[in-house]
């Protein structure tokens, strides 16, 4: 399938402005058909009866002819600047962009078909344990938008502490570490309480430093 295309130009044009929105629908017509057909703008006079809905529209065409848009010829109407002024594909654009598409296509499917298309570098072992349960004793990271964090590199020091290692005593700075430490420390003193929960079959509901917010789990400890 080939699109018409409508220039953004033409919003404002007065060459089309000017025209009846009998005239408009009748160009836009020509495009669609002319693309559908690959033509390049030529519109034979047995095929004018499908650019509008009523049929043949004599007045129309002679308006589109003193617009410039289309001229007469032998065997009906050529739009005048196909791939210019009309800024529509020809049809030997189309054909060369539909044989890169199928090589494209076959291309990938022998891919496909021969194995190269899948990464066989990739650590399979990674999509196995990344979601092995509560308790597992791989080190649980925290994803955030600019790198990939240990979540208990500088909160576990001290469970009891609202602040972190660097800043045992705390600190008047800004601290993203001694914060983490403080919301971990107010969840485990706030331990929520959720009705039927049993963390050994629903899994655990972490806070910042990797303990569990409803039970006593620690991180490294055996699971629930």
């Amino acid at each position: 399938m080939v699109d018409a295309r409508l220039p953004a130009e033409w919003l404002g044009s007065i060459r089309i402005d000017n025209l009846s929105d009998r005239a408009f629908r009748v160009l836009a017509g020509a495009l669609m058909w002319c693309n559908g057909q690959g033509t390049d703008g030529q519109v034979p006079s047995r095929y004018t009866k499908y650019l509008h809905p009523d049929g043949d529209d004599a007045d129309a065409f002679d308006e589109l002819e003193r617009a410039g848009l289309w001229v007469r010829d032998t065997d009906g109407f050529r739009l005048v600047g196909w791939s210019t002024d009309l800024r529509q594909s020809t049809a030997e654009e189309v054909s060369r962009y539909r044989e890169g598409a199928r090589r494209r296509q076959k291309e990938y499917r022998d891919r496909q078909r021969d194995g190269r298309g899948v990464d066989v570098t990739d650590d399979v072992t990674r999509n196995v344990t990344a979601h092995v349960g509560s308790g597992s004793s791989h080190t649980r990271t925290k994803k955030s938008a600019y790198a990939s964090r240990d979540v208990t590199d500088v909160v576990t020091h001290n469970a009891d502490s609202p602040f972190c290692a660097k800043h045992p005593t705390g600190t008047s700075d800004p601290c993203g570490a001694c914060a983490r430490a403080r919301t971990a420390l107010g969840a485990r003193e706030n331990r929520l309480t959720i009705r039927g929960w049993d963390c050994s079959i629903d899994g655990h509901k972490f806070v910042t430093d990797g303990t569990c917010a409803v039970c006593e789990f620690r991180p490294h400890s055996s699971a629930a």
